[in-house]
């Protein structure tokens, strides 16, 4: 619900404030007097473009500022908290827009910098905002379906269904496409794919062959001296000549501790000594094996540097090393394969999509049918408000088509059509009605829409005009009808419309020091009859008029 709304130093207002009721407000005065300034500030807010020459003062900014009340579950509220901008216990946001002298403008939500499409999206969940010749915002096509939806029980969960159904179409629809335009390539790939799988295979890589052979390599290269080092050892342990060796020195020593091993001292000696014997000899049988291993057969090195050579040019190719080149390997025999079998994936896909088409056509059936008694029932109350806004041979018709390519919402398309007088042609609303008929067709449309339409508050300007006599008094009603579930804010020329206000503001123009101002007066009870009474007969009205005035502010306060 709007608030308040606060203008400084913008066109003729240099500062005023107006604070709204929840329910019916109304914006009298003259021609001219400037009620449709207080609009053109209200659009600033909702993010219209804006212009120097709306600035009155140009040495100092304009601004316009709105303060929203919010209710719990509204959908802006949700909005500003994902967007950080209110917490949980706010009730409350302040939408400010300056401009200055410069033509530059500045947009605020509760005091933070927002971009201007911010402001707008953030605006569009607030405010309906309807300027005269200019109904047809609601009237447009594309929101048509969205009227329609709002009368089924079920709509969000038929349409969310419907919407899953249609991903999953869609989806598969593109993995065929895919399908079609690799088979294109799919022979080339397929040879490209079995030349690179056989080259890996024919090397039969092992994992972990490739340190294996880096190390044979080296043992190769250098068996020249490991050999020479190997028979230096053996000497040294067991085969000494002109020196006894290790293992015979070792010996020795245990002979004499067996001779003495009566002494606690020397039988202790006996086993590490023992120990140290059997180490030399397992070190000295190593070592004479790994002497017979030295003897490598004749081409063994040039078979190892061919090898390694291969890997080598693998990994340039497929991998960093063995490993990955092995898994490349892997990846090509499962593409090699999708390919190979891409006829039979296709098939399966085409299964799928055929089902997954059904199940679409299906859901796209049950929220049709459903829309279809939706859209019955928007039709026969918009009538029934047309009969009472006293257009009783108008027909308002709600054609349902159906789309030529299916989207996510279905296969429905609505047209809202409209026949002014019996016997002529429902055509589109938009293209055909009056300026007052077009008005009073708004005006049942949101009467119609009221329970459903999620906007908290309705502004018009001057939805009256063209409207006059039975007519008018039956406009008149019904906006107090909507005003009981909707926040409305009405600029009007009409008595009988600003008789149902709740709250009824008086904008007069007035010359101050050489300069001309908007001034708004909230009217008491008295100052309303003296209003209506102006608007009934002019600035001399009589005693009469003053008489009918209060008589038509009663009717009206009996009838809310």
């Amino acid at each position: 619900m709007l608030q308040e709304i606060y203008i400084k130093n913008f066109v003729l207002i240099d500062e005023l404030r107006l604070e709204f009721c929840s329910g019916f407000n109304v914006l009298t005065g003259e021609t001219g007097a400037g009620k449709s300034i207080i609009i053109d500030a209200l659009g600033l807010v909702m993010g219209d473009r804006i212009s120097s020459d709306l600035v009155r003062n140009p040495s100092q900014r304009a601004i316009a500022q709105a303060v929203f009340f919010l209710d719990e579950d509204q959908t802006a509220r949700r909005s500003l908290m994902e967007a950080g901008l209110i917490d949980e216990t706010d009730d409350s946001v302040i939408i400010t827009r300056e401009i200055s002298p410069q033509g530059r403008s500045t947009a605020r939500i509760n005091g933070k910098n927002v971009t201007v499409s911010a402001l707008r999206d953030l605006a569009a969940r607030l405010l309906d905002l309807h300027l005269q010749h200019d109904h047809l915002t609601l009237l447009r096509p594309e929101l048509y379906t969205g009227y329609i939806d709002s009368f089924i029980d079920q709509g969000p969960v038929l349409l969310k269904n419907l919407e899953q159904a249609y991903r999953v179409w869609m989806d598969l629809q593109g993995r065929l496409r895919e399908l079609g335009e690799q088979e294109q390539n799919r022979l080339q790939m397929l040879d490209f794919l079995s030349y690179q799988i056989k080259e890996i295979e024919q090397a039969d890589l092992q994992p972990g062959e490739e340190d294996e052979h880096l190390s044979l390599r080296e043992r190769v290269r250098n068996s020249g001296k490991l050999a020479e080092g190997t028979s230096q050892m053996l000497k040294l342990l067991n085969e000494g000549e002109q020196q006894a060796s290790a293992l015979d020195q070792i010996a020795s020593a245990l002979d004499v501790v067996h001779s003495l091993h009566q002494d606690p001292f020397f039988a202790a000696l006996l086993a590490p000594l023992e120990e140290a014997y059997y180490t030399v000899q397992d070190l000295a049988e190593r070592l004479g094996g790994f002497r017979e291993s030295l003897d490598f057969e004749p081409g063994l090195l040039d078979r190892l540097e061919e090898r390694l050579h291969r890997i080598e040019r693998l990994k340039a190719r497929y991998g960093k090393d063995v490993q990955e080149v092995l898994e490349y390997l892997a990846k090509s025999r499962e593409e090699y394969d999708r390919l190979e079998n891409s006829q039979e994936e296709k098939q399966k896909i085409e299964q799928e999509l055929l089902k997954a088409q059904g199940e679409y056509e299906h859901r796209a059936g049950l929220l049709s049918t459903a829309r279809t008694e939706a859209a019955a029932v928007l039709q026969e109350q918009v009538n029934r408000e047309l009969k009472e806004l006293n257009l009783p041979h108008t027909q308002f018709q709600v054609q349902i088509g159906r789309r030529s390519h299916p989207v996510a919402t279905g296969w429905d398309q609505f047209e809202f059509l409209f026949c002014a007088n019996p016997g002529e042609e429902m055509r589109p609303l938009a293209r055909v009605a009056s300026g007052g008929e077009l008005s009073r067709v708004v005006l049942a449309l949101k009467k119609a829409l009221a329970a459903v339409y999620k906007l908290p508050t309705l502004i018009f300007d001057e939805i009256d005009v063209g409207v006059g006599g039975t007519s008018l008094a039956a406009m008149a009603r019904k906006l107090g009808e909507l005003a009981g579930r909707h926040q409305v804010i009405l600029v009007t020329h009409s008595p009988q419309v600003a008789a149902y206000a709740g709250r009824h503001f008086l904008i007069e123009k007035q010359q101050e020091q050489n300069s001309t101002l908007v001034r708004v007066q909230l009217l008491d009870r008295e100052g309303r009859i003296h209003e209506l009474a102006r608007m009934l007969g002019g600035e001399d009205y009589s005693q009469l008029t003053l008489q009918h005035a209060r008589e038509m502010l009663t009717a009206s306060e009996k009838s809310s």
